[in-house]
């Protein structure tokens, strides 16, 4: 297998935490016994240990500095002076903190005797001084792996890589290693792809952890929405949706500048007639979580009417962050009282939260409901409206696509725009019902006088659970149908 060599020149360098307030090594979810400073020493927590090899283990702490003539200065390998700027290194945080004791390395410099990539890009690193945040990190979706991604590039790494990049997103090490480090994908062999698809699963299987967000080297200048400097790759803001439009390429809507929207974005969503009249209807074509293309209301079928664009939230210092991480929380969670003050008392967030969800609910059950009566009018099945791969996951042979008509066709793009961003309305509740509107105009045109029952005695709980079947149907259908 081809050496990454690219890799092999950050061996012993220091590696940067996530949490937005540097603790004391030695303080609360620190390893016992301290230390870390820029001379090395102290100890170790022992998920650390465990990333050293036995050879590393036995070597001593050399000093920040002496990592400096390999690692320091040079336009290709700079980390050592960007380091010094940053906060951990005026705290006396260096490299061997991160990277483990050098000696060994430093007589025989190897990417095996030094806590070199994969092993320093995971969270175990951090964790050593940033246990409380650690911990609401483990609580959190980011620490989990989706696995079909990663198998799908298993099966055929050059295309997977090249074509969909889905491992950019599903992948911390690959895009940590390859995107943030400037290196063209296009350029990379099987085997490189392949290796990087190895450690995912067997060294790092988390979807995003400290090192995706933050850059361990340098300040970065992306400021929080504090004004502060915590050294994030991306933004926290941006409403430039340029690179996140309407039919954008995976090229671009992966390499979106923004912390939270380089991956929660619609990949390409296009709701437009040029988009759909020729579409094969094999499956929705925004994938799942495409919130940040909810929050900006761009991506749906949106007619002739006036557009209810976006809210508020969309120009929100921090956009994402404001609401997912009140007072720097990292499990990404919503708390009414803190995530939506100082605009609403968790009492008004709470009780707008819950309207609006139920209304989106039975809006969208009774837009199914739509589809289906038309679907069994004129293709003698229910399920014929939606797309094929999800029909295929019912156990049925889905009808030629060529039969369902635009206005079909836009009624459920907008449904599945809605079903995907799986959050009922919560992000854009105006471009939400703005959606809703065009799918109802869409299908009334079609359906003409038929009566429809629009589920009013159907349960909340059973309208979820169709919906929620929809949602996974979908997920399935983009990880197999590429």
């Amino acid at each position: 297998m081809k050496v990454r060599w690219y890799l092999a020149l950050f061996a012993a360098l220091p590696y940067a935490a996530m949490l937005l307030t540097v603790q004391s090594c030695g303080g609360e979810g620190g390893p016992a016994g301290g230390g870390g400073g820029g001379t090395g020493g102290g100890s170790f927590s022992s998920e650390f240990l465990a990333l050293m090899s036995n050879e590393q283990k036995s070597a001593t702490a050399i000093g920040s500095e002496a990592c400096a003539p390999c690692h320091g200065g040079k336009a290709s390998d700079p980390v050592y002076t960007t380091w010094h700027d940053t906060k951990h290194a005026s705290v006396g945080v260096g490299c061997e903190r991160c990277h483990g004791n050098g000696s060994v390395h430093q007589a025989n410099p190897t990417k095996d005797n030094i806590v070199s990539s994969p092993r320093v890009d995971t969270a175990v690193v951090c964790g050593q001084c940033h246990g409380p945040t650690h911990d609401e990190w483990n609580q959190s979706k980011h620490k989990e792996l989706i696995t079909a991604p990663i198998e799908e590039a298993a099966t055929n790494p050059g295309q997977y890589a090249r074509n969909s990049r889905c491992v950019l997103c599903h992948s911390n090490i690959f895009r940590t290693e390859v995107y943030e480090k400037g290196i063209d994908i296009s350029t990379l062999t099987d085997p490189e792809v392949q290796e990087f698809v190895d450690e995912t699963v067997n060294v790092a299987p988390q979807i995003a952890n400290c090192n995706t967000c933050h850059n361990p080297h340098a300040k970065t200048g992306n400021l929080n929405a504090d004004g502060e400097e915590k050294q994030l790759r991306h933004k926290t803001f941006n409403i430039d949706t340029s690179m996140v439009n309407p039919g954008t390429t995976a090229a671009q809507f992966t390499a979106f500048d923004h912390g939270c929207g380089e991956c929660h974005n619609g990949r390409g969503a296009n709701g437009t007639d040029a988009k759909l009249i020729p579409d094969s209807g094999s499956r929705p074509n925004m994938h799942a979580s495409n919130q940040y293309n909810m929050l900006m209301g761009i991506g749906g079928a949106e007619g002739n009417g006036v557009v209810k664009r976006n809210t508020a939230h969309a120009e929100a210092p921090g956009q994402c962050s404001k609401c997912h991480m009140p007072s720097a929380r990292h499990t990404f969670t919503v708390s009414y009282d803190t995530s939506c003050s100082p605009c609403h008392t968790a009492q008004d967030a709470a009780a707008r939260a819950t309207s609006v969800k139920q209304s989106v609910l039975d809006e969208l059950y009774a837009l199914r409901t739509k589809m289906q009566t038309w679907a069994q009018a004129q293709l003698g099945d229910p399920d014929f409206w939606d797309y094929s791969t999800n029909v295929s996951a019912l156990g049925k042979t889905p009808p030629d696509q060529k039969l369902i008509p635009i206005e079909v066709r836009r009624a459920r793009h907008n449904y599945y725009f809605i079903v995907e961003s799986n959050d009922y309305g919560i992000h854009n509740h105006p471009y939400v019902e703005t959606l809703l509107e065009v799918a109802n105009l869409n299908m009334d045109s079609v359906l003409g006088s038929k009566p429809v029952n629009g589920g009013n005695t159907v349960s909340r709980d059973e309208k979820l659970r169709v919906i929620q079947g929809d949602y996974k149907r979908a997920g399935q259908g983009f990880q197999k149908d590429f």
